[in-house]
């Protein structure tokens, strides 16, 4: 049988290190929620992500006008090289905050937050910033009340944008009678389905119509900045799930109001007290966890340290086996983290080891850096990473990590660093009866055991 401690490491948190302990038991992950709640590597703040995007597209359009010069098509290359270095040190930087986390739990439900508020910036105004819309929307409400992320997710530039929100037109605003613009529903029926209620029979279509109305006036500025514009806000009284909001003069009030209550109903909490233990636990978590965790969300009108103290608390989080699978970027962190890689060293990678090294592989893997397969996010089933391709990818990326580590420890002392007694007799001989080093590290890196989490 797995230990606390070895679960609470690989469940839980950022996976074994021989340079820091396991945790010991469910208190200290609960408690390291706020000593890891600030970023260790933050990535570029959003504005300033914009700035250079800004910047990127001016000097794009003066080197492709018909008077440009060579030093105009030098000054946009060398901003363009900028933005891409930009984004590959918000890559290193994602998957440090795991790899060097002295237990990761916080990172780890900054991940799984940031893929319930499924969205990355679309086109070149908004390219590569899923970072920065994770560290402004995301991280900072990991440890508050799910209404404070809610309307954080629901109100940032790169939501509207990627949800069409920005296109949406209430019919009998000022400017929806003069020019005949209509409405886009994308974001209220995700708010409904994906981020609060969850089940589509706990609402209608007139619920996501009405609601897509509260939300005109939810816009973004030519800058890409947040903007409620009543220019475009459909007035009057709207009813969304028997509940009455709005007014004759439409306020970002009352869009802010109806999404606090869609945080407080119980369809929101049993949904997302699902998620969590699916997302920790298994696939098919068991019924009383769940059903603890949604009390626990209702009780404390969404404070999610309340949520993580229920999830932690009941004996059904700490069954073994493990039966989820690591996410490509969790598996790049826990082996980083197991061969005790130098932070600095890493951190320093530049731009092309970062492509080939980490981006090219976690494309490879399934989880392509600042990207979502949709909405909703990626899958949280143990078998959706597990394809052919993904494997082969994980394979190929553990035998190239460890061949650059001819000095790297005994895999027969590894197997313990890296899994504790979460490893198999198989692995251990196999490790053993590796030829060289590098292949017992390599077997140990790829065995479904360290895949597993």
């Amino acid at each position: 049988m797995v230990s606390v401690p070895t679960i609470a490491a690989i469940r839980f948190g950022a996976g074994l290190a021989q340079h820091l302990p396991a945790p010991g038991h469910a208190g200290i992950l609960y408690d390291s929620l706020m000593a890891e709640a600030r970023a260790q590597f933050p990535p570029e703040p959003f504005a300033d992500r914009l700035t250079r995007l800004q910047t990127r597209t001016t000097l794009l359009q003066a080197s492709r006008a018909a008077d440009t010069t060579p030093a105009r098509r030098a000054e946009f290359e060398r901003a363009h090289q900028a933005l891409r270095d930009a984004s590959f040190a918000d890559l290193r930087a994602s998957i440090a905050e795991l790899a060097y986390a002295r237990t990761g739990f916080h990172e780890r439900l900054t991940r799984f937050w940031a893929n319930h508020f499924a969205a990355m910036g679309l086109g070149g105004a908004l390219a590569r910033t899923r970072s920065a819309y994770i560290d402004a929307a995301i991280r900072p409400h990991v440890t508050a009340r799910f209404s404070d992320m809610l309307r954080a997710a629901v109100l940032h530039p790169v939501m509207l944008v990627y949800l069409d929100q920005f296109r949406s037109v209430g019919p009998n605003s000022p400017v929806g009678r003069r020019q005949g613009r209509g409405v886009n529903e994308n974001l209220a029926r995700e708010i409904l389905e994906l981020h609060t209620l969850g089940d589509t029979r706990h609402f209608t279509q007139g619920d996501v119509s009405q609601f897509a109305l509260l939300l005109t006036g939810l816009t973004v500025t030519p800058q890409h900045d947040f903007l409620f514009d009543p220019r475009i806000a459909e007035p009057g009284i709207l009813r969304v799930l028997g509940t009455g909001y709005g007014a004759r003069r439409a306020g970002l009030e009352h869009i802010t109001h109806a999404l606090d209550d869609l945080a407080r109903r119980p369809e929101t909490a049993l949904h997302i007290a699902r998620k969590l233990a699916r997302h920790f636990i298994a696939d098919d978590p068991d019924a009383q966890l769940v059903a603890h965790i949604a009390a626990a969300f209702s009780q404390s009108g969404g404070d999610l340290m309340v949520c993580y103290r229920a999830l932690l608390e009941h004996p059904a989080a700490w069954a073994s086996p493990l039966a989820k699978t690591r996410a490509p970027v969790e598996f790049m962190a826990a082996a980083l983290r197991a061969l005790n890689v130098p932070r600095d060293g890493f951190l320093a990678l530049p731009s092309r080891r970062t492509r080939l090294d980490l981006a090219d592989p976690l494309q490879n893997m399934g989880e392509a850096f600042e990207t979502v397969p949709s909405p909703a996010g990626y899958d949280d089933s143990a078998a959706y990473w597990v394809t052919p391709q993904a494997l082969a990818a994980r394979i190929g990326w553990a035998m190239a990590l460890v061949q650059r580590w001819p000095d790297g420890p005994d895999p027969r002392a590894f197997v313990d660093v890296a899994l504790g007694d979460a490893a198999s007799d198989a692995l251990r001989r196999a490790a053993q009866g590796a030829e060289t080093r590098a292949q017992g590290l390599a077997v140990i890196l790829a065995s479904p055991a360290f895949n597993r989490r």
